[in-house]
């Protein structure tokens, strides 16, 4: 096995970490309650949940999370579905959004057919798999300006007041329009379980950062990626990690894995304050996630 192959395998072995993260324990909470009031109110309008986060908050690894969770309980048959998860497209119209439904659920045929017919095919489907929960993934891309007689959320409210499915209405920012301005919608779902940022001035929130990293570390040496753990808990890095980041949690692994990728090349046996602010310089300056770096900064106090 070649350098670049071992390379290769750590990075992939580091992507594949799953940081049990309290803020999204408590979205898999709200979801599992979400199922459960839908099978107590079978055949009742049923409820959704928004939750709303940044880009890259890793709402859509809590979700498959969950998933995998769920079915270790609940196996998926030929004949049950328990969950499906559909993840939208920009510009995503009604007939585009049961395409994609039908997409989840291994439809070979979803393109097929006009709107009303993919909307009872749709139906059939959650009745036929006995699905328990639907997660739509960024809704921000639901083509919900349009008129009302083609408003994609309408077709999802009607998803709800027909008792067909709970609903999951996952996205960033800019979705909140969507449920600001559309009161029917609104009044279907139960609390928000929206995803926001690390607020730096609050103690618990700075805990639950360093609490993310040494788990994150911990994670790194257990699996063999690298010998040694990092210890980046210092205030000072801590906070210069807050300042890349904003505090987004899923943009602390992404930076991590640059930094992984830095220490390895030279073989490191473990990620330094060096890796991390090559990082900044070489993927969250570029990317416009921060304008400057902050680790030179405080380096030279």
């Amino acid at each position: 096995m070649t350098t670049r192959d071992i390379m290769a395998g750590k990075i992939a072995a580091f992507q594949s970490i799953y940081i049990p993260y309290p803020p999204q324990l408590a979205f898999h909470e709200r979801c599992a309650f979400l199922v459960e009031l839908g099978r107590a109110t079978r055949g009742r309008p049923q409820k959704g949940m928004r939750v709303l986060a940044p880009s890259g908050s890793g709402k859509t690894a809590a979700a498959e999370a969950f998933i995998r969770q769920f079915e270790a309980v609940y196996p998926p048959t030929e004949s049950f579905v328990p969950i499906i998860h559909v993840p939208l497209d920009r510009a995503t119209t009604t007939k585009k959004l049961m395409m994609s439904i039908l997409d989840a659920f291994g439809d070979s045929y979803s393109s097929h057919g006009n709107e009303k017919v993919l909307k009872a095919r749709v139906k059939l489907c959650f009745e036929r798999f006995g699905t328990l929960l639907m997660i739509i993934d960024e809704v921000q891309h639901l083509n919900f300006h349009t008129s009302a007689t083609n408003d994609a959320t309408d077709t999802l409210k009607r998803l709800l007041d027909d008792g067909v499915v709970p609903i999951i209405f996952m996205g960033t920012e800019d979705a909140l329009g969507m449920f600001t301005r559309n009161i029917q919608l609104s009044s279907r779902l139960i609390e928000a379980c929206d995803l926001s940022p690390l607020d730096w001035t609050l103690s618990d929130n700075r805990q639950l950062l360093v609490n993310y990293i040494a788990a994150l570390d911990a994670a790194m040496v257990r699996q063999g990626i690298v010998a040694e753990p990092t210890k980046i808990i210092e205030p000072w890095a801590v906070g210069c990690l807050h300042a890349v980041t904003g505090g987004v949690i899923g943009r602390i692994s992404r930076l991590f894995a640059i930094a992984l990728d830095i220490a390895l090349r030279r073989d490191a046996t473990r990620i330094e304050i060096y890796d991390l602010s090559l990082a900044v310089d070489r993927w969250a300056v570029p990317n416009g996630i921060i304008d400057h770096n902050p680790f030179l900064k405080e380096r030279g106090k």
